[in-house]
């Protein structure tokens, strides 16, 4: 059985990466990505390097990856159980 990845974003580029790796897990490319969420492949483009998007649109990309985010405070401890 695989295990999805968890992933910890702290800063626009970590969140970009933590997409991107949940874009390819997925198996979709930046394109499809794109087409779904409307926008163009250099948007995507932007947000997996960290670059300036609104909000709405990564809320969109992390829920069309089947990903959701959730809020931590800083220096907590972290488990995450199957």
């Amino acid at each position: 059985m695989s295990q999805t990845p968890f992933y910890r974003a702290v800063d626009a580029a970590s969140l970009g990466r933590a997409i991107s790796g949940a874009r390819r897990e997925a198996g979709i490319t930046q394109q499809e990505l794109a087409d779904r969420l409307g926008t163009a492949r250099r948007t995507i483009v932007r947000l997996e390097h960290g670059e300036a998007v609104s909000v709405v649109l990564a809320m969109e990309a992390i829920r069309v990856l089947g990903r959701d985010v959730a809020l931590v405070p800083r220096f907590s401890k972290l488990q995450v159980k199957p």
